[in-house]
């Protein structure tokens, strides 16, 4: 089962990405987790990832779809994967259903966890508080994330159910118990 958790900054896609590993066995693929430990462990990929990073910028399309490529072809043999925030865009998308279906893939099933911008930004406060984190302490970068969002991301979830994928929206504006209970039903 190969399933795809969306949702804008703060939506909580960490929280329910555990407790989906968790119960339903799948390996976890975060960019940001998968291009640090290809930077650390200095591969090729590695290397150029860090030439974007030490200077404050995302590494680029085709060096992240290299890596999540290489990370796919390197666990497709376990129970499936859960793509954790990605793809961001229609042409991280487009790469994603080429690269899983030359594997003999699909993606099962996608998660959209839809939180009002308001609720973000007062979780944004909070989480800058309570782990003294900067880029959530302004209001402005939590909003650009969220616009970075909904222009990039959400045409990719559209672009992903035209594919055939079944797009299960939950309002992410409830409890984590709550909404892990309706996730839960749709896997099973």
């Amino acid at each position: 089962m190969n399933i795809i958790i969306f949702g804008p900054p703060l939506a909580g896609k960490g929280t329910q990405s555990n407790k989906i590993i968790n119960d339903f066995g799948l390996t976890h693929l975060s960019t940001g987790d998968v291009l640090r430990a290809e930077k650390a462990q200095k591969t090729d990929l590695g290397i150029k990832a860090a030439t974007y990073s030490n200077k404050g910028l995302l590494a680029p399309d085709d060096l992240v779809a290299q890596i999540v490529e290489r990370f796919y072809h390197n666990h497709k043999n376990g129970k499936g994967i859960l793509f954790d925030g990605y793809p961001r865009n229609i042409k991280q998308a487009e790469h994603l259903l080429q690269v899983i279906a030359k594997g003999g893939d699909t993606i099962d099933k996608v998660i959209f966890l839809n939180v009002p911008k308001e609720e973000l930004l007062k979780r944004a406060i909070k989480r800058a508080e309570a782990e003294n984190r900067a880029d959530d302490k302004d209001s402005s970068i939590v909003l650009t994330r969220i616009d970075e969002f909904q222009n990039g991301t959400i045409p990719a979830i559209q672009y992903i159910r035209e594919s055939g994928a079944t797009v299960i929206e939950i309002d992410g504006n409830q409890s984590i118990d709550a909404i892990y209970k309706m996730i839960n039903i749709h896997l099973k």
